[in-house]
């Protein structure tokens, strides 16, 4: 048998369909291992070493479906790369993306490079440092992605490949404080970037990065040498070993013609519709990046693609804020919609013929900024009662003064001091066009955030359930983790820094998804099977007191201020 020269995949947490769950993807943030567990306790009896079930999770995260071991499915990013390497004169069968449970299948001899597309590798993610207490139990990200790196180096070792394993995608600066994993994961080099797949923005140029990496023009660090893609050796130190890991950049940002269609379906029907943001918020790190809008045509090539061989029905378009497609920041007045450009870009995506779309990120602000806009997106994409549309936005957190301070062009044409009007009129509004939005908040943020701000946050979230008691959103909480222009400050530790007021954000935002959303809405925005709908809807009832259990365990086991702060809550915010 010959082997491919080029071996693709990525760990099991982002190669499921999660049997159709809404925002299921983010089950992988949950906590897999409790290396710590005390060995007498009821738990380990019963559980062993594992927090959620195994068993549970790997029902929930079901395996995609693979052809003799190719995935029929991938990590959108992952295509990208394929389709530059196959157009940049890789033949096809020398390109591969494999299935993570068979990917010892395509490793041998005659391989050259085997890359994994990564996206919280080890666990260090926002919501994944929340749910683990600061990386303090192992979470699925991180125990998938160690068990396909650990089969990558089993069928090394068994066919005797000397093949160069390469991560990449937007995870791996998370090596950068776990350099451990570099020497255990045997990795040749870590691509350090963010959209475009392995790396950033490699699929602009992925052949000349291929063909530099499998002749050896990345073994070493040559500062003196132009070339495209800066190595940069860096040395830790950490608990007194001394560890290296190859680092490469690239510093290409391609145009949209030189970016290439998918040519095998990704994951969940999605396609992108645009690069970049505007939007200037400092704790991310898509600001960065110059915006770029795909023409309709483009969508349209790549939702056939998903159709005609993927048999997909939905399109899931991803942005950075969809609210910002067609406009020029820098030209546009306060960030005003580009109406007409949205209207057009839905109807091509409609015209495809697809059944469902929906946007993967949008702002608030956006939303209302335009009051025809929704209601006619709506229309165009057939949103209704049996139809919802989900959207993840940042709610980011209820503190006027620390919107104002980190993310003031978030709420353009609004001010800081309206984002309580912001929020409450876009859930208002979205609702009333049968959009669900998925809300996300930062705790901690660049570690600035005091108690008045804390109590800021819980309170607009409350204000929202009873000023408006049939609203439908969720809250997650995210850890703070210092990317974009706050990338030189530190983690929020949240398993040594958790304060009253901040564990009481946490007690808030799942009470709210247990009450309001688990409990009255989560069975009524599904389209799949209503039966599969009432039965996920059940299991996560019963499920979803677990967590707050958990932290009323917490607050007793912290002293009374914690137990003041969950008492406050149940007594005036519940």
């Amino acid at each position: 048998m010959k082997y491919p020269k080029i071996v693709l995949s990525a760990d099991r947490t982002l190669m499921s369909p999660y049997r159709g769950i809404s925002l299921a993807s983010f089950f992988g943030c949950a906590p897999a291992l409790d290396l710590q567990r005390n060995h007498s306790t009821f738990w380990y009896r019963v559980l062993g070493q594992q927090v959620t079930p195994k068993l549970l999770f790997d029902f929930i995260c079901n395996p995609i479906e693979h052809t003799n071991g190719l995935a029929n499915y991938a990590p959108y990013g992952l295509r990208k790369v394929e389709a530059a390497l196959v157009r940049d004169g890789y033949p096809r069968d020398q390109v591969v993306v494999a299935h993570p449970d068979h990917i010892e299948k395509f490793i041998g001899p005659e391989t050259e490079v085997v890359g994994t597309y990564e996206m919280d590798p080890l666990g260090m993610g926002p919501v994944t440092m929340t749910f683990t207490y600061g990386r303090k139990q192992m979470s699925y990200d991180e125990y998938y992605s160690r068990h396909l790196h650990k089969r990558i180096l089993a069928a090394k070792r068994r066919t005797g490949s000397n093949a160069k394993i390469i991560a990449g995608a937007s995870g791996t600066w998370q090596y950068n404080y776990d350099p451990a994993k570099i020497e255990e994961y045997g990795l040749y080099g870590i691509v350090e970037g963010d959209l475009g797949g392995i790396g950033p923005e490699i699929d602009g140029n992925g052949g000349k990065f291929f063909d530099a990496l499998i002749n050896g023009e990345m073994d070493v660090s040559n500062p003196f040498k132009r070339t495209e893609f800066k190595v940069e050796i860096k040395e830790f130190l950490k608990n007194g070993k001394q560890y290296h890991g190859r680092f490469i950049h690239c510093w290409d940002q391609p145009t949209i013609d030189e970016i290439p269609n998918i040519i095998s379906p990704s994951m969940h029907g999605q396609v992108e519709v645009m690069r970049g943001c505007g939007r200037g918020c400092k704790f991310c790190d898509v600001t960065l990046r110059p915006l770029r809008y795909y023409p309709v045509e483009k969508v349209q090539k790549e939702i056939e693609v998903n159709m005609k061989f993927g048999g997909l029905k939905n399109a899931w378009v991803h942005s950075d804020d969809i609210f910002v497609y067609g406009l020029n920041p820098r030209t546009t007045k306060n960030m005003q919609p580009n109406r007409e450009a949205i209207e057009e870009l839905f109807k091509g995506i409609m015209a495809t013929g697809v059944e469902h779309t929906n946007p993967t990120h949008g702002t608030l602000a956006g939303a209302i900024a335009d009051e025809k806009l929704l209601p006619n997106i709506s229309k165009i994409i057939k949103a209704s009662s049996t139809n919802h549309i989900g959207i993840q936005c940042g709610f980011e957190t209820g503190s006027t003064r620390l919107i104002g301070k980190y993310a003031d062009r978030k709420l353009a044409p609004y001010q800081p001091t309206e984002w309580h009007w912001v929020v409450k009129t876009a859930v208002k509004t979205l609702n009333e066009n049968y959009w669900v939005p998925a809300f996300t908040i930062i705790m901690g943020l660049n570690n600035d955030e005091t108690p008045e701000d804390s109590w800021e946050t819980i309170k607009l979230i409350h204000e929202l359930e009873t000023e408006q008691p049939d609203s439908k959103f969720t809250v997650t909480p995210l850890t703070f983790v210092p990317i974009g222009l706050l990338e030189k400050s530190e983690f929020f530790d949240i398993g040594n820094t958790m304060d009253p007021p901040k564990l009481g954000v946490m007690y808030k935002t799942w009470q709210h998804n247990f009450k309001h959303g688990i409990q009255k809405f989560m069975r009524k925005v599904g389209r799949d099977n209503p039966i599969k709908n009432l039965f996920f809807a059940a299991l996560a009832r019963s499920l979803g007191g677990v967590p707050l259990s958990a932290m009323e365990r917490f607050a007793r086991k912290k002293g009374p201020d914690h137990e003041r702060v969950i008492e406050t809550i149940k007594a005036k915010y519940w």
